[in-house]
């Protein structure tokens, strides 16, 4: 681990304008999350990579925490948080795969390269339809700064959170070599990284440096890499590790290949300083446990170095898949055109154990908003009493639909499928009824009552009549024979009486 973090000093040394700016960088704005609160400050630890229990600078740490978004998260929304100053040139990417299917990933991070890296994770399309996502996180990142507090301060949400280091702080880099070494490392861009440290107390009195180096192929355990850019970086410091200074007058090339080069670096060897040569490979496969390596021949020495692929960064996360369904209303029958179009009908609907009971509000001609619960809920379906409207007649509610079940009390059932939404159909009839017209009583005429006249009992009846059901013509007659007969008896009365006057 050493090796490579003395190789990454010299590399910065080399690429001291650079460095100079970097170092110069004010500190990263804080993202613009849509999810600032996602990750969990408790949950974020730094650890080490490789052996040894503490910190030097340049050593690579490594950065884990936990993270949840709400439900209703979506593909392309992000959360992240900010790491401390000290991790100055983290920058890498990494995935996050999902724990149900690790062939996708269910989040995108990028680690700046600020003076305060930010690490911003994109949610991907994986998220769409599930509720408690939930996950966590890692990658690897490079101590630059030294520092002799015992924690290092991560941002999140704008809170600063302590996390402690191992060992208690970022100590000083381990020295440069007194004998010729080999270093090798992963780039953020994919690529390997090689170095010669060449001090030059170990060629004293030679006339040059000359180094041939060549790249094991394909083969007994190692995977086949290659230089694309035919480029060689040459340089020197003090045996501390200053004053850096681009040897210039070298010579040497790649092959055509890009599998060896030879260069030499001409006389006179300062033994005061250490010289240095790097140059990029690029591997055949990422793949974590892939192992590239080369031979380097200086001047007779042979160092050779091999470099393990690892991955720098990942994570795992998921949630539960999810479904949805809609309700929309429909009114129908002769009625419908009377029923006033901003009626509210409330749909009720359960699912669970324990039962959960919910209404949702929809209109004629309207669906309401989409009901999103876990794939594989059983739900009941129900329409509360629909408005009263006048001269209206509510026929039995009926629902209708792709997978929806009908049962025998108007109320339906539902699965919710994963990824899926079921669209169901609520349909009212609506009868017009005839006006109910009040009976009306048409006004009593007075009553005129004329008593009938008394007629004289007739011979031979047992019981009197009034005549009332005798025919007009007839009572007429009967009354003039009647009174002729009264007068023809007080007519005889009379004569009889004269006589008896006259005898």
């Amino acid at each position: 681990m050493r090796r490579k973090t003395t190789a990454i000093i010299a590399a910065a040394a080399a690429a001291l304008t650079a460095v100079i700016t970097l170092a110069g960088a004010g500190a990263a704005s804080a993202a613009d999350y849509d999810y600032p609160a996602a990750i969990d400050p408790s949950s974020i630890t730094v650890t080490t990579v490789g052996d040894g229990g503490g910190v030097s600078q340049w050593d690579q740490v490594r950065v884990d925490a936990d993270w949840a978004v709400p439900d209703g998260a979506v593909g392309g929304q992000t959360f992240g948080f900010t790491l401390p100053k000290e991790f100055a040139r983290a920058g890498t990417s990494f995935s996050v795969p999902s724990a149900g299917d690790p062939s996708t990933a269910i989040a995108e991070c990028t680690v700046s390269t600020d003076a305060a890296p930010v690490v911003t994770c994109t949610l991907t399309d994986y998220v769409n339809g599930r509720t408690g996502v939930t996950g966590s996180l890692w990658f690897v990142a490079s101590a630059d700064e030294q520092t002799a507090e015992s924690t290092v301060e991560f941002t999140v949400d704008g809170t600063i959170t302590p996390v402690e280091i191992p060992g208690g702080g970022i100590g000083p880099s381990a020295p440069l070599p007194t004998e010729p070494q080999k270093w090798s490392w992963q780039t953020d861009d994919g690529r390997i990284a090689w170095q010669l440290a060449l001090p030059g107390a170990s060629f004293a009195g030679a006339e040059s440096i000359v180094v041939d180096d060549t790249l094991t192929g394909a083969g007994d355990g190692f995977a086949e890499h290659h230089n694309e850019d035919a480029q060689l970086e040459v340089w020197s410091t003090t045996l501390q590790d200053q004053d850096p200074q681009t040897i210039t007058n070298w010579t040497g090339s790649w092959n055509a290949a890009g599998t060896a080069f030879h260069i030499e670096i001409p006389g006179p060897i300062d033994p005061t300083r250490m010289y240095f040569v790097k140059y990029f490979t690029v591997p055949s496969s990422q793949a974590d446990g892939a192992t590239y390596a080369n031979t380097a021949d200086v001047n007779g020495v042979k160092l050779e170095d091999k470099e393990v692929w690892t991955a720098t960064g990942g994570g795992t996360g998921d949630g539960d898949a999810t479904g949805s369904f809609t309700v929309t209303k429909v009114v129908s029958g002769s009625g419908a055109s009377d029923v006033p179009v901003d009626a509210v009908y409330m749909v009720r609907y359960s699912y669970g154990d324990p039962v959960v009971e919910r209404t949702v509000a929809v209109t004629a001609g309207a669906t309401a908003p989409l009901i999103q619960l876990p794939a594989g809920t059983v739900v009941t379906l129900g329409e509360l009493t629909p408005p009263a409207v006048d001269g209206i007649d509510w026929g039995v509610p009926v629902f209708s639909g792709a997978g929806v079940s009908v049962g025998a009390d108007g109320g339906a059932q539902i699965t919710v499928g994963a990824g899926t939404t079921l669209a169901v159909t609520l349909t009212n009839t609506a009868t017009t009824t005839p006006p109910v017209i009040p009976p009306t009583t048409p006004p009593t005429p007075p009553t005129v009552v004329t008593p009938p006249k008394e007629l004289p009992l007739t011979s031979g009846s047992s019981l009197a009549t009034t005549g009332g059901d005798v025919p007009a013509g007839m009572l007429w007659a009967g009354g003039a024979a009647l009174v002729l007969g009264i007068a023809l008896t007080v007519l005889g009365a009379i004569r009889t009486r004269a006589r008896m006057i006259q005898d």
